[in-house]
């Protein structure tokens, strides 16, 4: 039952990796930078850096996002 537990070397721990928990440890949020800071305090944008989305045509596409096709539309409401 306790085999996992003492096979650990001393000092570790079967939790997750954190800033508070690691020494020098900095996950980040998977965001890169855009662009650089400037002298003067601002930040200059790098347009070919940013991020872009591709969305393809979705013209008389019936589904929307995260609906399944066995989904009843929703009743209509008088007030609209």
């Amino acid at each position: 039952m306790f085999g996992v537990i003492r096979a650990l070397p001393r000092g570790s721990s079967r939790l997750p990796m954190s800033a508070k928990r690691g020494h020098n440890y900095y996950k980040g949020t998977g965001s890169g930078a855009m662009g650089r800071h400037t002298k003067n305090g601002g930040y200059k944008v790098d347009w070919n850096r940013v991020r872009t989305f591709v969305v393809p045509d979705l013209e008389g596409f019936s589904l929307g996002p995260y609906v399944s096709r066995k989904a009843t539309p929703p009743p209509k409401s008088s007030t609209q």
